[in-house]
């Protein structure tokens, strides 16, 4: 008696083994990509909200401190509003001191103020205009006793990637009768080309190639004697700066009204 097994051999052939290896390769390829890319995405998202929030905060917190103002002062880029004093101590013995309506006043920066409060782009340098460029906007609150001493100096930064900050100096122009501040902020669109390696900067005219270095970025601000070019976003590569087409950098604006009674009627 023969008995017959018969067995089936499965399996693949070198072309068919190359043919799905490719198309795996592809697959993989094509999974990394759309990661990648939705990685960027979320990125960009997070820092579009990040400055979003920042412009939000810096003008809430000018505005808040404006309105409350009976004394401003601008000098070199740096806006300074002197609070009143809300309470004859800082003991179990303070009283509410009576409000004031008074206009407020424009004074000289000499330091003397009971509790001002300073805002400012620090990390950077003044230009000729009167501007702090810097990476950080800042808020600085100086508390004096009535004999002029300081007693609490605390600084915060309430927003970064700060262009530039720029104060209307009309004000000084117009004494006691001062109705109304106006300041705007620059940012970089740093979520929209993201800096990585590189550096941000900023000026009044096209970047010559002695700044920075490759990969960095610069951003045309307020200085500009031509104002189509504001905002308009250089990038630099191979020893020179190029403009990036359809990016501009962000300007929020503030006008608030001072503490008159006179401009509110």
């Amino acid at each position: 008696m023969r008995i017959c097994t018969k067995r089936n051999i499965l399996g693949l052939t070198l072309v068919e083994m190359l043919m799905s290896v490719g198309c795996g390769a592809f697959i993989l390829a094509a999974i990394v990509v759309a990661g990648v890319a939705m990685q960027r995405s979320y990125a960009a998202v997070e820092a579009y909200s990040t400055a979003e929030a920042d412009q939000l905060r810096v003008l809430d917190y000018i505005a808040l401190d404006a309105r409350r103002a009976i004394a401003v002062c601008v000098s070199n880029g740096v806006l300074t509003l002197t609070l009143p004093t809300y309470y004859s101590a800082t003991d179990t013995t303070a009283t509410a001191n009576a409000p004031s309506v008074a206009n407020v006043t424009v004074t000289a920066c000499d330091g003397s103020t009971v509790t001002p409060v300073t805002y400012y782009a620090s990390g950077g340098i003044i230009n000729i205009n009167y501007q702090r460029t810097g990476t950080s906007f800042t808020r600085e609150v100086i508390v004096k006793n009535s004999s002029g001493t300081v007693t609490s100096d605390v600084t915060t930064a309430i927003a970064k990637n700060v262009a530039s900050f720029t104060v209307n100096d009309s004000i000084i122009n117009n004494g006691t009768q001062a109705n109304s501040l106006s300041c705007s902020i620059m940012f970089f669109p740093t979520f929209t080309h993201q800096t990585g390696s590189g550096a941000w900067s900023s000026g009044g005219s096209a970047p010559g190639s002695g700044i920075g270095s490759d990969g960095d970025w610069y951003a045309i601000d307020t200085t500009a004697t031509d104002p189509t070019t504001i905002g308009d976003v250089y990038l630099k590569s191979n020893g020179s700066y190029s403009k990036i087409e359809n990016v501009k950098a962000t300007t929020v604006a503030c006008n608030t009204f001072l503490r008159n009674p006179i401009a509110r009627q």
